[in-house]
């Protein structure tokens, strides 16, 4: 990286060196009036880091976690899951019907740790008055007692222990649970006008809570949810002799927790301050990125040394020509990939934290950049670097500029993250277009070097321009 940036710098004088054929302190007079000569600079800035624990975050995931997961690196995360269910719109029950069971499939993609590790999941029944609004974005700290009363007899509806991976050793890929016979008898005697409104339903059936209440060795990536009421009904018809016959239909109505409802991932992290604690006491200075809703860093930008140096330099218009924010990733070559690292990270204004998200917002230059992955070779060692650049030249403009307006200076800095997140996008090749950045909601993690690491700290570079 620093080559580059020396070849940055190198490019940038060879061109504005081509403007005069005597020397570089003299570039551009012979084209230019006296005083007006331009000046190509470059400045490094150390940056100030530190641990940022993350209270909780707002997500609309398209696929969730359950299950409880240690691992030395990123301590444990206990995941579970609210979820309405949508309903079967006009859906009318014959007079004979007869209700046989009620089964709720829980369906997986893949899961993460140890695929023998037995999970308990229990059921419960959301039975207070709270319920979900589906405009209004929910943080993954939810408190279940606000929705479940779990020493109510009827609260808890199912529950069943098993692994990731079936006995014969193939993956199960999903799991049924047959839920109790006295739910099944509530929702077979419900009104019948719950089906022409779905307001009506939801007040009837809020949802479900689902969690797991032992093992901390896997986690399930559930992709689908689905409820299914069994049932039968009969009718008579006449034989070919004329005499009755009764027929039996078997029916199944699928109640899904599709988009078109709410869920919720919750998420706990309970040695949390205990991962802090083990990080800041380390003697070389590293933090985490870790998803989800676990530790970010924080990463303060001096701008209003950066802002001092860049003016002092120059009394002329300015001109930030390349800016880049570098954090290298620490000791990858060495780490046993406990978890997978995350392939986008987000540089978003701390403040901006939470509007960002639950408004849906794109990246712009006054508040959010996204990174870029990358690695080198190192000549000395041969190994490789990884790490991940920013392009902080329209954060730090904008910043400037923001000061000028309002006649003041830059703030002595500016408090961003580093969020691990997932990206939406359209089109492909050149013309992919990013449509929704979210905070990233499965088992992600890497271990980055902070402001103070001996080696590899984290650094701004800037190359700008008087004229």
């Amino acid at each position: 990286m620093k080559n580059r940036f020396l070849m940055l710098i190198a490019s940038l004088l060879i061109f504005i060196t081509s403007c005069n054929d005597s020397n570089i302190t003299d570039m551009g007079s012979s084209i230019q009036p006296p005083g007006d000569e331009i000046l190509v600079a470059a400045d490094t800035f150390s940056i100030i880091s530190s641990n940022y624990a993350v209270n909780s975050m707002f997500s609309r995931p398209d696929s969730f976690l359950l299950g409880t997961f240690y691992d030395q690196t990123y301590g444990t995360v206990h995941a579970d899951i609210f979820a309405q269910v949508e309903y079967a719109k006009n859906h009318v029950y014959p007079s004979t019907t007869v209700p046989d069971s009620i089964l709720l499939y829980i369906k997986y993609l893949k899961y993460f740790g140890d695929k023998h590790s037995p999970m308990l999941v229990n059921v419960y029944e959301m039975n207070k008055d709270t319920t979900f609004n589906y405009m209004t974005p929910y943080p993954t700290n939810l408190n279940p007692d606000l929705y479940v009363n779990k020493s109510a007899a009827s609260a808890l509806i199912g529950e069943k222990s098993f692994t990731a991976v079936d006995a014969n050793g193939k993956d199960s890929t999903s799991v049924a649970i047959k839920l109790s016979n006295s739910f099944l008898q509530r929702f077979a005697g419900a009104p019948s006008d719950i089906y022409t409104d779905e307001n009506k339903f939801l007040k009837f059936f809020k949802g479900l809570y689902i969690t797991t209440e032992f093992g901390s060795a896997s986690m399930l990536y559930v992709r689908q949810i689905d409820m299914i009421y069994y049932h039968h009904y009969t009718y008579t018809t006449k034989g070919i002799n004329g005499q009755d016959s009764t027929v039996k239909v078997n029916v199944s109505v699928p109640f899904p927790a599709n988009p078109r409802v709410r869920q919720v991932n919750r998420f706990l992290h309970p040695d949390k301050n205990n991962i802090i604690n083990q990080l800041e006491s380390k003697t070389e200075q590293i933090h985490h990125i870790s998803s989800p809703a676990n530790i970010y860093t924080r990463v303060s930008l001096p701008l209003k040394r950066m802002q001092e140096k860049l003016e002092g330099n120059s009394s002329r218009r300015l001109a930030i020509n390349n800016a880049k924010l570098r954090v290298d990733i620490n000791n990858l070559n060495e780490e046993d990939f406990p978890q997978p690292i995350p392939s986008n990270v987000l540089l978003i204004r701390e403040s901006s934290l939470n509007r960002f998200f639950s408004k849906r917002e794109l990246p712009t230059d006054s508040c959010a950049v996204l990174g870029s992955y990358a690695y080198e070779k190192d000549s000395e060692t041969g190994e490789y670097n990884y790490y991940y650049t920013f392009d902080i030249a329209g954060l730090i403009a904008y910043e400037f500029k923001q000061a000028k307006t309002n006649n003041t200076t830059a703030p002595e800095k500016s408090d961003f993250l580093l969020v691990p997140v997932r990206l939406k996008t359209s089109g492909s090749g050149n013309n992919t277009t990013i449509t929704e950045v979210a905070q990233q909601y499965l088992l992600n993690g890497v271990t980055i070097c902070g402001g103070n690491h001996p080696k590899k700290p984290i650094k701004a570079q800037i190359v700008y321009s008087g004229f």
